[in-house]
């Protein structure tokens, strides 16, 4: 593909995400449950009852890779924690393109 072919094909595609960002307008307004997902593990509910403050639960996702951030239980990207002066992040360093996940 061409310099010139790519060129016009991205200005196409901005032109496309422009209207469609345009016509979602009404939608702009509506909450959405975002979710950081730091990983999961299952329990019995006999090891449950026995949690207590302190207990550390060991999660198999390797230290430093990435979290899942979900929008009402969708994936949509992936980040990493950053503390920002005395509060916790998120930076976004993956974002999914629509119908990537299946």
């Amino acid at each position: 593909m061409s310099e010139q072919t790519e060129a016009l094909e991205a200005r196409t595609n901005e032109a496309r995400t422009n209207v469609v960002l345009r016509e979602l307008g009404p939608l702009h307004d509506i909450p959405l449950q975002i979710a950081i997902e730091v990983g999961r593990m299952r329990l019995r509910v006999r090891d449950l009852m026995k949690l207590c403050a302190g207990n550390l639960i060991e999660l198999k996702k390797p230290a430093g890779e990435p979290f899942d951030i979900c929008i009402n239980g969708i994936p949509v990207a992936r980040g990493e924690v950053i503390v920002v002066e005395q509060s916790s992040g998120v930076r976004i360093i993956e974002v999914h393109k629509p119908g990537s996940l299946g």
